[in-house]
């Protein structure tokens, strides 16, 4: 399927494209986005499984029409990821605060398996992880999916001058975080 066309998707194009085609070329979608949302889901949670059966259950709400992107289609599969991942982590922090200090070792083990992380990495992960949410995912969607501001907006269903302000305090938020942690950020 050639996703240039006029009638295929487009990944910034209107959502009556979207609507058209997400039936017909499921596979090309999952295909296109599949790494760039598992990365993304890792990011909230650490967690190899977690994070593969986030980003499908994500594809399956578009594949099966449960629910429909009401703008464009990336930053839509963002947000239902996003909102998928938080709902998994207040889980967990329920459960925490449930069970107790036993469980936090196994809930909070959610590495890839094989997976080497450098010293930087887990300091990073750490400061990311200790973020306030609304900081953290400016961020990551920023940073490491490459969204622009509009799209950020669009997927937290915010504005764009309030992502804006959210990605300078984040951005201090995180140079201070770091600075604090390792004392060699300057």
């Amino acid at each position: 399927m050639d996703l240039t066309s006029e009638n295929s998707l487009s990944v910034s194009g209107p959502i009556g494209t979207v609507r058209e085609d997400h039936v017909a070329a499921p596979d090309a979608i999952f295909e296109k986005y599949k790494a760039a949302l598992h990365r993304f889901c890792m990011g909230y949670l650490g967690d190899e499984a977690l994070a593969e059966e986030v980003a499908r259950e994500t594809f399956a709400r578009l594949s099966d029409g449960r629910e429909l992107p009401s703008g464009d289609l990336r930053p839509w599969l963002y947000k239902v990821a996003r909102n998928h991942c938080l709902d998994i982590m207040r889980r967990r922090q329920q459960s925490l605060s449930r069970s107790g200090f036993a469980d936090a070792a196994r809930l909070g083990a959610g590495r890839p398996t094989g997976a080497v992380y450098n010293e930087r990495q887990e300091l990073m992960r750490q400061v990311l992880s200790n973020m306030p949410e609304e900081y953290r995912s400016v961020l990551m969607l920023k940073h490491v999916e490459g969204l622009s501001r509009a799209e950020i907006a669009e997927a937290l269903e915010v504005s764009e001058p309030t992502i804006k302000g959210r990605l300078v305090r984040a951005s201090e938020h995180l140079r201070e975080a770091l600075r604090n942690q390792s004392g060699s950020i300057s």
